[in-house]
């Protein structure tokens, strides 16, 4: 008796509500007779996809499932992305997408192992990532010090910037992590004569969303 307490624990712990993780145990068996979800809006960012629909009403429904698959042509391969097991819930948000991409959804409704017909497909486009900081240039301000300054980034939800640097043409490191979208300077002390240094600063944003890296700027001291 009690491992089957346990069993149904560790199962019901691989349904969620609301959350955007795989979910693929629970099958189902077609129900066409089951009411399904509707009509669904879309709300998209460059990061996530948020979806509202109504409120089922059907006292039999016990849930919804999510459905998401690649591209808009790619409607066969449709994986369950999320269940929802409250006939109330009216909202999901999926956060496991990537910027300036297509994908296809479709919401089915669910009671005691048999869910309803898939819903129409709704296509969406992710947000394009926001453009690169459009200047940084280094000047050498001391004999064994560098100061860099870029051009604020326009898109107000940058809250800090990324500054990279690579010594001699080596491979890009970090070097520091500056606050603020209006601050748009760096002092670099950690530098000596007889070597070359470019910079590149990467904006990112209050979700953690990077941009592309600017154009780099090189100086030799």
């Amino acid at each position: 008796m009690k491992k089957s307490i346990l069993l149904y624990l560790v199962l019901a712990s691989l349904i969620v509500s609301g959350c955007g993780g795989i979910k693929g145990f629970m099958t189902y068996r077609t129900d066409a007779s089951l009411q399904g979800i509707g009509s669904v809006h879309a709300l998209v960012t460059m990061n996530s996809v948020g979806f509202e629909w109504t409120k089922i009403e059907n006292k039999n429904v016990h849930g919804i499932n999510i459905y998401r698959s690649n591209g808009v042509e790619n409607t066969q391969n449709f994986k369950r992305i999320g269940t929802i097991g409250n006939r109330y819930a009216t909202h999901f948000v999926d956060t496991h997408v990537k910027e300036n991409t297509e994908y296809s959804y479709t919401f089915t409704t669910f009671s005691s192992g048999k869910e309803s017909s898939l819903s129409e497909t709704l296509y969406v486009k992710t947000e394009p990532a926001f453009f690169a900081v459009s200047f940084v240039q280094a000047y050498a301000v001391a004999p064994t010090v560098i100061k860099l300054l870029w051009k604020p980034h326009s898109n107000l939800s940058v809250n800090a910037y990324i500054v990279q640097r690579s010594v001699d043409g080596a491979q890009w490191k970090f070097i520091s992590h500056v606050e603020g979208r209006l601050m748009a300077e760096y002092i670099d002390t950690f530098v000596r004569r007889g070597k070359s240094y470019s910079y590149r600063i990467i904006a990112q944003s209050y979700d953690k969303i990077r941009a592309k890296p600017s154009q780099a700027t090189k100086l030799t001291l």
